[in-house]
């Protein structure tokens, strides 16, 4: 993100404008695309004046962040930095389609735990790839599941296609969507047991699933990077996570900023230490999918 001195007034309103739109056809590839949580994201708004909101929203007192292989852009992660500015948990790119592992996440992983935060993992969603369980399972068998109290639930990563030309909702249908990621979320919950969270956001959930509300019963990271909390998807009454600005992986500890809704009581019930982990189900075949960039 540029620091650039624009009214956050003017900024907020790039943001609701901007935010969720899908990339145009032949448009340059994001700089900090390939799966970045940053909920389709343009550059313009990564460099509004939203995005250097150092504070959290008001009501809001537990701070996190989320990181991907981006983050290494400038050198290693400094996770003792990350705890002395007040943060408590953050979400790890793990995984992309059922193929990619982020070469950063096992050593985050450790070092943020290490650190003293609650860690959880998160999955970039390609649903083009028409396989759900295989996308699933792949997750699961690389998200470091463990039942030490200090492990978040994992999270599915479900926003626009980043690359340039990628069709409107990655030219599936709204039935289509909604399935895939009922597949994909069901088989998380088979072999760990316990609901995923959805990070998405309104503007890409509800045209792209036709507003489907049935999934409200799972937890939700809302992306909105707006002074004042976004509308929500179609079947959510509340948020879990927040996710508020992005971050700019060309500054040093510049990351997207979330904040939890509720007390640190809310945040440890999010970890799991009496499950396990079940062995993975059939998988689909699966058909190839665009080139990553990451």
């Amino acid at each position: 993100m540029s620091r650039k001195w624009i009214p956050v007034l003017v900024a907020s309103t790039l943001a609701v404008n901007l935010l969720g739109t899908p990339p145009a056809a032949g448009a340059a590839t994001s700089p900090d695309g390939g799966g970045r949580a940053i909920a389709g994201g343009t550059p313009a708004v990564r460099q509004s004046a939203v995005s250097a909101l150092a504070s959290p929203p008001a009501g809001y007192t537990i701070q996190g962040i989320d990181v991907s292989s981006h983050d290494h852009n400038l050198g290693p992660i400094n996770w003792a930095g990350v705890v002395a500015e007040g943060n408590k948990f953050v979400y790890i790119k793990a995984t992309e389609g059922n193929d990619y592992l982020n070469p950063f996440f096992n050593g985050d992983y450790t070092a943020a735990k290490a650190a003293g935060l609650f860690v959880g993992a998160y999955h970039f969603a390609r649903p083009d790839g028409r396989d759900p369980v295989g996308e699933a399972n792949y997750f699961i068998d690389n998200m470091r599941w463990a039942k030490d109290s200090r492990t978040l639930v994992p999270m599915l990563d479900f926003e626009w296609p980043y690359w340039a030309g990628a069709p409107t909702c990655y030219g599936l249908t709204p039935a289509e969507l909604t399935n895939w990621v009922r597949v994909f979320t069901d088989q998380v919950k088979a072999r760990i047991g316990r609901p995923m969270m959805i990070y998405t956001n309104t503007n890409f959930w509800n045209p792209c699933t036709n507003s489907d509300a049935s999934f409200g019963g799972l937890l939700l990271d809302i992306a909105g990077y707006t002074t004042s909390r976004p509308p929500l998807p179609a079947g959510w009454a509340t948020e879990t996570i927040w996710q508020y600005a992005p971050g700019d992986p060309s500054q040093p500890g510049n990351y997207s900023k979330n904040v939890l809704k509720g007390d640190y009581a809310s945040l440890t019930r999010l970890t799991s230490p009496e499950v396990s982990i079940a062995p993975p189900g059939p998988r689909m075949p699966r058909r190839p999918i665009a080139p990553k960039l990451r």
